[in-house]
């Protein structure tokens, strides 16, 4: 009896391990939180992360025909990259495996969750990490949440940082 617990214990681990998890980053304490439980999973799993940074366009951007909006993006852009290299830095010190990298549709027809949702299929990944705010009420329907957005649409497991625990 004790041999099939042990053997059905083992196939139940290998059913849960991570190999490849997802981390979207925007450069918050919050989203830097789920950073952080990313590359402690990635460590104990022995498993890639993928840190991910969407680049948001408001329609501002695309309303904005009387201006040149190049040095929005520009910024935009210039963001992405810190957060990138941030993040880069920090697998690296933590020794897990994996590259950090930003997504640039320079568009709004996907919503970040949408963008999400897509490299996370694209990737294959086992998990994805998110860092929430919390918002409520009014906060949350001016704001919106990309993590409710994500969690309608995703297809593996979710885990979700909130805001207390940064």
């Amino acid at each position: 009896m004790r041999l099939i617990m042990d053997t059905s214990t083992s196939i139940l681990g290998e059913l849960f391990m991570y190999r490849k998890i997802l981390v979207a980053l925007d450069g918050s304490d919050v989203a830097q939180a789920a950073f952080e439980h990313a590359l402690h999973l990635g460590s104990k799993e022995n498993a890639e992360v993928v840190p991910v940074y969407v680049v948001e366009y408001s329609s501002a951007y695309y309303t904005a025909a009387v201006y040149d909006v190049t040095p929005f993006r520009d910024a935009m852009i210039e963001e992405a990259n810190k957060v990138v290299a941030t993040a880069n830095q920090r697998l690296q010190a933590a020794g897990v495996r994996g590259n950090a990298r930003f997504i640039d549709k320079e568009g709004i027809t996907q919503t970040i969750a949408q963008q999400l949702q897509e490299t996370a299929e694209e990737e294959g990944v086992d998990l994805v990490v998110l860092g929430t705010h919390g918002r409520r009420g009014f906060q949350r329907m001016m704001l919106g949440s990309v993590a409710e957005a994500f969690l309608r649409l995703s297809t593996c497991p979710v885990l979700l940082v909130p805001a207390k625990a940064a």
